[in-house]
């Protein structure tokens, strides 16, 4: 009687992942901003109404960054025109950036993420119609880029799971394209320049997974990408960004 042995068991290893805290952070700054700016309206502090208290605060205003107030590209990613904007995007950055910080890190996830908001706010500045500009949606479609970054390199390891997600992302983009080119007063530019640049950076930033001790009890998944890309990336980013910033200001 021959005997056959069986087929090959796959194996499967838990991925490695962070424990979020730069999402909670994020959130926290971004409430901070809209309890001042309610502050500064029903206290009477600050003239031109809440435009007035907008653009006190740091709203990314064209007139204003021409005369080198860049800082607003920072410092309009935390501020919110109404509740229903401030809503919105804490929750979309609960759903995204938790996931994002988990599988990319902390430190990855908030470099991509504020360098996602400060293209997003270059993207406004260059390419719109020349109105304030605040919100952190162009961060949090720097987000959605790099969750699809992730799936798009991962998509075989995870199978089916990762084509849906692959899938339920780009639902989700055709739905906000729709939706910002049929509704005024939204930043579209913003989102554009936060979307690439997200997916760019989420790309190269991507964790590269190794198993490491194969033949013990110990096996399990690593993280193995090298602390000089995250460098380097950061480095181009900001080189780009610069010279975007320098070259849209004239």
């Amino acid at each position: 009687m021959s005997y056959q042995s069986p087929p090959p068991q796959r194996q499967g290893f838990a991925l490695p992942f962070s424990k979020p805290f730069w999402v909670y952070v994020l959130l926290g700054f971004i409430l901070a901003y809209y309890l001042a700016s309610n502050m500064l309206y029903y206290t009477g502090k600050v003239s031109y109404g809440w435009t007035g208290i907008l653009l006190f605060l740091g709203a990314n205003y064209p007139d204003l960054v021409r005369q080198g107030e860049v800082w607003r590209f920072l410092t309009s990613m935390f501020l919110h025109a109404n509740f229903i904007h401030l809503l919105f995007n804490s929750w979309a950055l609960l759903i995204f950036g938790l996931d994002m910080e988990r599988l990319y890190g902390r430190s990855r996830f908030v470099m991509l993420y504020v360098f996602s908001g400060l293209f997003g706010s270059l993207a406004s500045f260059t390419f719109s119609s020349g109105a304030v500009s605040v919100g952190a949606s162009g961060a949090i479609f720097g987000l959605i880029g790099m969750q699809g970054a992730y799936f798009f390199r991962y998509k075989d390891m995870f199978g089916k799971s990762g084509k849906d997600r692959l899938s339920n992302i780009g639902i989700i983009l055709v739905i906000n394209i729709i939706f910002g080119l049929s509704v005024s007063n939204i930043d579209n530019w913003a989102h554009f320049g936060g979307l690439a640049s997200g997916a760019i950076m989420g790309y190269f930033l991507a964790p590269v997974y190794e198993v490491v001790e194969h033949h013990t009890t110990h096996a399990h998944v690593v993280d193995k990408l090298s602390p000089l890309v995250e460098i380097g990336v950061g480095i181009l980013a900001g080189i780009t960004l610069s010279i975007g910033t320098m070259l849209s200001i004239g």
